[in-house]
């Protein structure tokens, strides 16, 4: 591997905004570590990055982000290449019409979205404090996140009351808290290293998100002719991980490219840290 390019990781690439964002990365000259369940769609995904860049360093980590051993396999995996991390690009997301759960008994929206990323990270912590390079972290939120009026810790697993939407936002919601947590234990563990560490809205973007139910279906159906496409989708996370005037940014909101205010429940420190700890205790760090 060339020691001068960029290192990228990247979550949920074989389809939508991930794949979007993979194709660029790779115009950029990253290496990129694409995580995949599906080994025929990561076949195609790398057909399409080949296709602009045919020289491009590809590398795949299969794993099913619902499996909390599948995430510390594919950290294992990537930690044992050697390889630094430059970019740690969270962006794989579910969303569901009825109550999931994964194979580790979490309800699959916040076990998909903000827990296997929350563990993931933690994971490569170390690998992203390492280095006199500047790290960045970037984590697809969704403005969904205003479908709650705060975090909904208590019934974090949804036992009770289960609706799509406050699920979902929740969801979202929780990587906005989770990012601006992630970006001061990194700084302070690593006080002379500049980071950049933030989240970004999309925008309604026409992918797979949310096919997984016919009610998904059917609203992506709909939805699809006002949507925007994942090149556009991807457009404000690729600015998150390569514009050079947020060096040193962290903790930020982006939608179109530009800071958002969020809402002062997504501002919140206590309930940050309170996320982090119940985090932790669901993953067993």
């Amino acid at each position: 591997m060339s020691t001068n390019k960029k290192v990228c990781l990247l979550t949920g690439a074989t389809s939508g905004i991930g794949e979007a964002a993979a194709i660029d990365l790779a115009e950029k000259g990253y290496v990129l570590y694409l995580l995949a369940r599906n080994k025929d769609k990561a076949v195609v995904t790398e057909q399409l990055i080949r296709a602009k860049t045919p020289d491009a360093e590809v590398h795949w980590l299969y794993g099913d982000l619902a499996k909390l051993d599948d995430v510390r396999k594919i950290a294992k995996e990537f930690i044992a290449t050697g390889a630094p991390l430059d970019l740690l690009f969270n962006n794989a997301g579910v969303t569901f019409s009825s109550r999931q759960l994964t194979v580790d008994g979490y309800e699959t929206m916040i076990g998909v979205n903000h827990l296997a990323h929350f563990l993931l990270s933690n994971l490569l912590f170390e690998k992203l404090c390492e280095g006199d390079n500047e790290t960045r972290v970037v984590s697809t939120s969704s403005g969904a996140y205003t479908f709650v009026k705060k975090f909904n810790l208590d019934n974090i697993n949804w036992e009770k009351d289960f609706k799509i939407f406050p699920a979902y936002g929740n969801s979202k919601l929780a990587n906005i808290l989770f990012i601006q947590s992630f970006a001061k234990k990194l700084q302070e563990a690593a006080p002379n290293k500049v980071f950049a560490v933030n989240c970004f809205h999309p925008g309604y973007v026409g992918t797979n998100l949310g096919t997984e139910s016919t009610f998904g279906k059917i609203i992506s159906r709909l939805g699809r002719p006002f949507a925007r496409t994942s090149a556009k989708g991807a457009e404000t996370g690729l600015y998150l991980a390569t514009e050079p005037s947020l060096s040193g940014k962290n903790g930020e909101y982006y939608y179109d490219c530009r800071a958002k205010k969020l809402k002062p429940y997504a501002c919140d420190t206590d309930m940050a840290d309170a996320l982090w700890q119940k985090s932790l205790e669901m993953v067993g760090m």
